[in-house]
Parts: C-alpha cells; structure tokens; sequence
C-alpha cells in the first residue's frame, strides 16, 4: 500500500481524520504541515518550526509498537540511550532531552497517547518547542478510544521489525468483561494461539484519554520467544533505579516510565507503565496489574 503525504491547509479539520491527539506549540507558528496518511507506515503528522534564526522538525504520531511513554527515539537498546538524557515534567507529562540516531539535538515525550519528537540544532530551542506544546483540539472520541481501534499494527500493518511483528502477530480484540487495576482499565486485549490453546497475550491498559497506559505482556514458557522478550538487564544510561529479584523493576527518575518482570514456570510476565506514577505507586500498581492478569481467566474476556 503506497504512502500518501498531503500538505495540510487546516490542522483544526485534519484532527477529524487522524488517529491520535494532534499537538501545536502555543506562541509558535508551525509551517510547512505535511501528513502521511496510513498505508506501508502508520498516520504521521510533521511540520516544521523557527526558533530564533533556527529551524526545528515535529514529528507525532501513535506510538504502538513500543512501551507508551519510553523515549524511543533517543534509545539505542531497551536500557540505554544514544546520548545522556534529562527530563523534566511539564503540566502532566515527562519531556526527556538528549541527542537522537542522527546526532541531533532531540525530544521525546508520550502526551495524551500521542508520541511528539523535537530534533534540531540547540537544546534551547528544542526545549522551547517541546514545552510549549499542547493539544487544541480536545476530540471527545479519543476519551476511551482502546488501543487496537488506534493502532496501525493490530489493524494489519505489515511489519517490517521484530518489534512491529510483537503487534502486528496477534489477534486484537475488546473484552467482554470490564476490568480495571485503579484508574487504568483493560481496553485491548492481543492473543496468539498455539495448538488451540492462547500462548501469548498483550494486554493494554489506560486511563481516559490515554493520559497514563500500560502493557502486560504474558509470554507460555512453551511459547516463549526471544524475539518478543526483551533483555530486561541491568545496566545501560537510561533507568535510575533498578531491582533484581523475582520480579525485576526497573524505573526512570522519580516519575517513569518503569518496567517490571516476573518469572515462573509457567510463564513470564512484563509489565510496563509509562509516565506518570512515582516510584511506590508504580510498583504497586505494576504489581497489581500482574496480579489481575494471572487470577483471572483471560478466556473469558475474549470475543
């Protein structure tokens, strides 16, 4: 399927079209809107920004192939980053800065569901953009949009890597019983099967307009597929905090994202928050989460 990119003439109207919250910088004028409507790649909204005499690139898009609210875009491995990060919170969401695969100046933060990336010739100026951004046009349809209506992947994008593939490989389906873990409610729930039997599981978590979210991932030992499994190690720049036991934790700063894995006989169970939770609440709540998913039977929440 061949990738379309329209010029944008209005980026109120475009809003109705696109499948995430799309975000402007307050004060500062974007040009050259362009958007890529889904096809061989998921829906991308990018334009363009002046800081001074500086230019600097936006790109946003729903980020579903990877843990919600993790910088991908400045990360070289699942613990690390291509460069030393900061972050700071601004409003309700975490912002992180460094330096992105190209060298650049960069940005990354998860805001209402939707993945901004800031990359350009200063941190001051990529700064001044990302902490100015914010979303102008509140789409009441987003409020409890789940996961496989959002995502390109759980709606038959080809994948290209095994990262996509961890998506793209399951059948996605909305539960039919309701189940929440505090304010995050199971929204989608992606299952593969294996001699009839379910063997691996993804279930997607969120509060009201994705403004938190999270992953369980249940992989059958029978099933267990190192592809799918990423090395929760520690080591590497990116986590601050990090916990070896039965479960690994592993947390950034003082407000995440975090990641928890617990291993049995059975099965291996990852759970993933993005930002915002401290650190007790974060492992209580990954905690619970891991709970629900092994006392329930997840048959039961499937079409």
């Amino acid at each position: 399927m061949k990738d379309e990119i329209v010029e944008v003439l209005s980026i109120e109207d475009l809003q109705a079209l696109v499948p995430f919250l799309i975000h402007l910088p307050n004060g500062i004028e974007p040009t050259n809107v362009t958007y890529r409507k889904a096809g061989s790649k998921w829906a991308t909204l990018r334009f363009e920004c002046k800081v001074g005499d500086d230019k600097f690139r936006v790109k946003e898009f729903f980020l579903d192939w990877f843990y919600p609210g993790f910088p991908k875009s400045l990360m070289n491995s699942f613990v690390s980053t291509y460069s030393d990060t900061v972050a700071e919170m601004v409003k309700d969401r975490i912002i992180f800065y460094g330096k992105n695969y190209k060298g650049k100046y960069a940005s990354s933060s998860y805001s209402l569901g939707t993945q901004i990336e800031i990359e350009g010739g200063s941190l001051a100026g990529v700064r001044k953009i990302s902490q100015s951004m914010e979303a102008p046009f509140v789409d009441e349809r987003f409020a409890d949009l789940p996961f496989h209506k959002r995502s390109f992947f759980a709606n038959g994008g080809r994948p290209e890597w095994f990262e996509e593939e961890r998506i793209a490989s399951l059948s996605w389906c909305e539960p039919e019983e309701r189940l929440c873990v505090e304010k995050l409610c199971l929204d989608s729930i992606g299952f593969s099967k294996r001699d009839e039997k379910v063997s691996r599981f993804i279930l997607v978590f969120s509060e009201r307009y994705y403004s938190r979210s999270a992953w369980v991932e249940i992989y059958e030992s029978g099933d267990r597929d190192n592809r799918f499994v990423y090395d929760l190690r520690k080591g590497g720049n990116f986590f601050d905090h990090f916990y070896e036991g039965n479960p690994i934790v592993a947390f950034r700063g003082d407000q995440g994202p975090s990641i928890s894995r617990f291993t049995d006989r059975d099965s291996t169970i990852t759970v993933s928050l993005s930002p915002v939770f401290q650190l007790r609440e974060a492992i209580s709540v990954m905690e619970g989460l891991k709970d629900a998913a092994l006392k329930k039977d997840l048959s039961k929440f499937l079409h």
